[in-house]
């Protein structure tokens, strides 16, 4: 049986904030939320960007852009936008740059999200409240925290054993293991051009993820 290949990346970091609250807690989540609200809000008022087809996930302090945007500089605004909230201490930009219109199959991706979902809540191995699953077009994007590095391969195979399922992302912070901060204004600097915009640089930043890609995963059950 052929599997999908798994890509895994670990966001690394936050160790000080992990060592006071190592999982999701709803003040967490509420900031998470409201750091989505506000790029998307922002994404909104910004002029002279198509910026209709992107996506935003935050979790954990990471933002997620996924979707479809006809230019380059569309990507680099939604990233440099992402950064405007405070909250967030990493950006992964996976949206794609292309002219064609890209159909996204809503309906399949709820599925495959409720599957997996499933797969994690029956496995007494694996803390499903602590990871978010953001599926596109086949492609799944694993986001939250795991309390070992186990726990984040078991979930990732769970989601690669899905039907439907291309490739899994793995966007997880591992609990105990440390990654070098990345000042938060340089990498904001960075994405918007060399003008940063005022931020709280002193909280931690997460660093940049690892790309870690294996062979085809082995089966669970």
């Amino acid at each position: 049986m052929k599997f999908p290949v798994l890509s895994v990346l670990l966001a690394l970091g936050l160790t000080a904030c992990a060592a006071i609250q190592p999982e999701r807690s709803i003040g967490r989540d509420l900031d998470d939320t409201n750091a989505s609200l506000s790029i998307k809000a922002a994404m909104t008022r910004a002029e002279g960007y198509a910026l209709d087809g992107v996506d935003v996930e935050v979790t954990d302090g990471l933002a997620l852009l996924t979707g479809t945007v006809p230019r380059d500089e569309d990507r680099r605004q939604a990233e440099c936008l992402a950064w405007s909230a405070l909250a967030v201490r990493a950006v992964e930009n996976e949206i794609a740059v292309s002219n064609a219109t890209t159909l996204r199959d809503g309906a399949r991706d709820a599925w495959i999200t409720q599957q997996i979902r499933g797969r994690l809540l029956r496995d007494r191995s694996v803390r499903s409240v602590n990871f978010n699953i953001e599926a596109e077009n086949g492609r799944v994007f694993l986001l939250g925290i795991a309390r070992t590095r186990g726990e984040l391969e078991r979930a990732a195979q769970h989601a690669s054993l899905v039907d439907g399922v291309t490739e899994v992302v793995a966007l997880v912070r591992v609990v105990g293991e440390e990654g070098a901060p990345v000042a938060r204004g340089a990498r904001q600097a960075a994405a918007c051009g060399g003008e940063a915009m005022p931020s709280g640089d002193a909280l931690p930043s997460l660093d940049a993820p690892q790309d870690l890609r294996s062979a085809p995963v082995t089966p669970i059950d």
